[in-house]
């Protein structure tokens, strides 16, 4: 059994790869904290209980079902839940935070860091998953979180767009960012993943460059409530051949894949690609790997995930360019010059 957590004593490394189940944390809590526990989830039987027997009523209560997890979301603030999503999407376990955090929401403080319990993450996981395709949601909430989870990061003339579109929606943009506030990020007009630094985001000129992608209908749009879902792609699951030789711990691909897709979404430079798998290794989830070759799948995956850079359609929808036409004076011309002026493409 793992000892009491001292991060002074580990590497930043050691930190975020910490991995011990939600029993390994409510032991280093007191008896007092663990029945605060069992009063706010509403857990019976508690009283005069020894700490083995709180902790093993804690946990059968908690994974039981996800009647704990709705709880939990209901009086959950804003900024523990931006905390909250980027555990579920990192491959990691801890992350750097300030400040304090609920005990009932089971992330736990300790120093300048916030750990999350291996079972809590795979259980809040399985909780958003099975929300995705739950009608309990309201449509608004599926739009919004639908939405960051597509495009990484939108501006509020493409919220109003797709609301209008998709539930009927006449709303102005400053009555959306109004019903926003508290909910989501909103900075520069644009509503914020909740990974992206608010305060290294500048949105001037954004927009001018952009062209969303907007799924066909309803049905395929709120696919992407999962923050895990992409429409699968030969390009992505290309990349990650490439990367299965250099996956340290076999059991971190899909969350290695989860991790590239969600950075992507958020990256408008594909200069900067590499950096995400610079993180990886630094971080020893990946071993070095020829660069050069990395780069030209990270593109081919890159260019399907953002698909509102494609002129607003996804890969597979774009059209074969249409030929040139030819001008009357080329027709008259010799056979060697107008066979090369026609099969000139349009760029």
């Amino acid at each position: 059994m793992a000892g009491k957590l001292n991060v002074m004593t580990m590497t930043e490394d050691e930190i975020r790869k910490f991995k011990q189940p939600l029993s390994y944390y409510l032991r280093q809590k007191k008896i007092d904290t663990l029945k605060d526990i069992c009063r706010f989830y509403q857990i019976k039987g508690y009283s005069g209980k020894k700490k083995e027997d709180l902790i093993d009523l804690i946990t059968s209560h908690i994974f039981a079902d996800f009647t704990a997890a709705d709880q939990m979301f209901e009086v959950m603030s804003v900024e523990d839940y931006n905390i909250l999503n980027h555990l579920l999407i990192a491959d990691t376990y801890a992350t750097e935070c300030k400040g304090t955090i609920p005990v009932q929401n089971f992330l736990f403080v300790y120093g300048d860091h916030v750990f999350i319990p291996e079972d809590i993450k795979d259980y809040l996981r399985r909780y958003v998953i099975e929300k995705s395709q739950s009608q309990e949601q309201s449509d608004e909430v599926k739009l919004l979180v639908s939405a960051v989870n597509l495009y990484g990061y939108f501006s509020l003339a493409q919220y109003r767009l797709i609301a209008e579109r998709f539930l009927n929606s006449r709303k102005t943009e400053q009555q959306l960012e109004e019903e926003l506030q508290g909910i989501a990020t909103v900075k520069d007009g644009f509503v914020l993943n909740p990974l992206i630094d608010a305060a290294q985001f500048h949105g001037a000129g954004i927009e001018s460059k952009r062209q969303y992608y907007v799924p066909t209908s309803w049905e395929v749009f709120q696919r992407y409530f999962a923050f895990e879902y992409q429409e699968e792609s030969a390009e992505i699951e290309a990349l990650i051949r490439f990367l299965q030789p250099y996956i340290v711990n076999s059991s971190q691909r899909q969350d290695i894949k989860d991790t590239l897709i969600v950075m992507m979404k958020m990256m408008d430079n594909p200069d900067n690609l590499m950096s995400i798998l610079t993180d990886m290794v630094n971080e020893n989830v990946l071993t070095p790997m020829n660069e050069q070759e990395a780069g030209r799948y990270m593109l081919g995956a890159y260019r399907t995930v953002r698909s509102w850079l494609l002129g607003g359609h996804k890969m597979a929808e774009l059209m074969e360019p249409e030929p040139r036409i030819v001008n009357k004076r080329v027709e008259k011309k010799s056979k060697k010059r107008k066979k090369k002026n026609i099969s000139r493409i349009k760029k």
